[in-house]
């Protein structure tokens, strides 16, 4: 079976209006042959890709002893995710392994993506989230795709410019370098044991001739076959919460088993927004243990909104900004607040510092005041 490499599919080139476009500037290599597909009819049908360099890194690692972490759908939930990683300990051989759905949904889509792409020890495949938002990039323009806003994009376009301030044209440029990362995420992972994907496999198709809308959208097809997809590899995917197969908060495990005791299939996706036991699970491939990180209250979005994502999505992030800009005011006034309480007045412009220091001066009176201090006490200023 031939794997492929994978080199950089998109090169950015300046428009005329400052914002970079991202146009293919290869061929890019598939698992199969290729004819007159065109992408911007049905961009799941885009054959399935694979990275030879990440897949024989990764089998590397397993066979050195390293720890393998694979992750369930985050969509979103950054301080969440940042909270499972923290709690994983990673080595500086370890690796973790995103089975997509990074975005959607949750609170900071945009952070989460900034997060795994500046990381070194994380590596992402696509899901069927990253390729809706894909197909807002069209040519030299961002043109937000209407599927994809309606099944939790809008979450994310808002957190993108919540990120950028309200800057439009900051937040445009940084999707679009996102949109260019995601596209050119493998469809899938390969080891000797394993396989990584976020939704599953065709059962009545060949593995490695399928394309991506088998393996980031196919559902009971799938995990209801009664036979082993692989029977050689476990396949763990995401995309479907577990408590489909009655496992709500906790991987789900298929009940036909390979030949070595190991079951066909794991689903990983514990839905860090359930109603129940939401959190993000993490399944170390090397001692076959899983962690999960609950998640964290500050992103129970789903108990302040009857909507189907967070509420950074109202008005694409002007609410948020808005909300954001009174909280401040609200911090600058308490702030002030306590300064007058302590007798400081903020009169100066900044810079300005203050420090409260006792009172030298002997004809001031003495007397212990009402208040129960030992000394009366003044206040310097200090621009």
């Amino acid at each position: 079976m031939e794997i492929l490499g994978k080199t950089p599919y998109f090169a950015s080139h300046p428009t005329e209006d400052n914002i970079p476009s991202y146009l293919p500037c290869r061929r890019r290599e598939y698992s199969h042959p290729v004819e007159n597909v065109e992408l911007r009819h049905d961009i799941r049908r885009v054959p399935a890709a694979r990275d030879w360099n990440t897949e024989s890194d990764l089998q590397a690692r397993l066979s050195t002893g390293a720890k393998i972490w694979i992750v369930g759908d985050i969509h979103g939930h950054l301080a969440t995710f940042r909270a499972l990683i923290h709690r994983l300990k990673l080595r500086d051989e370890d690796r973790v392994v995103l089975l997509g759905d990074m975005i959607d949904r949750g609170p900071n889509s945009a952070g989460v993506i900034e997060y795994v792409k500046n990381h070194p020890q994380i590596i992402a495949i696509k899901g069927n989230h990253e390729q809706m938002a894909v197909r807002s990039l069209q040519g030299r323009a961002i043109e937000l795709d209407p599927t994809w806003l309606a099944k939790g994009g809008s979450s994310t376009w808002g957190s993108y410019i919540v990120a950028a301030k309200g800057d439009l044209h900051q937040a445009k440029l940084t999707f679009a370098e996102d949109c260019a990362w995601m596209a050119d995420l493998p469809s899938h992972i390969v080891l000797d044991k394993w396989r990584l994907v976020h939704a599953g496999y065709h059962p009545e198709k060949d593995l490695d001739t399928q394309d991506e809308k088998n393996l980031l959208w196919i559902r009971g097809a799938f995990f209801r076959h009664d036979k082993p997809i692989d029977e050689q590899r476990t396949v763990i995917f995401g995309h479907t919460p577990t408590k489909k197969f009655g496992k709500c908060g906790s991987i789900a495990n298929s009940k036909i088993i390979l030949d070595d005791g190991r079951p066909s299939w794991k689903a990983l996706d514990v839905s860090a927004f359930n109603h129940r036991a939401p959190g993000i699970v993490a399944f170390d491939l090397q001692k076959e243990v899983a962690v999960k990180q609950k998640t964290l209250k500050s992103e129970y979005w789903w108990t302040k909104t009857k909507a189907k994502e967070a509420p950074i999505s109202e008005f694409y992030g002007l609410v948020e900004l808005r909300r954001r800009s009174r909280y401040y005011e609200i911090t600058e006034e308490k702030f002030s607040r306590k300064l007058h309480v302590a007798g400081a007045t903020h009169q100066i412009k900044s810079p300005v510092s203050f420090r409260i220091v006792p009172m030298k001066d002997k004809g001031i009176k003495t007397d212990l005041p009402l208040s129960g201090n030992k000394y009366t006490k003044y206040v310097k200023k200090y621009a």
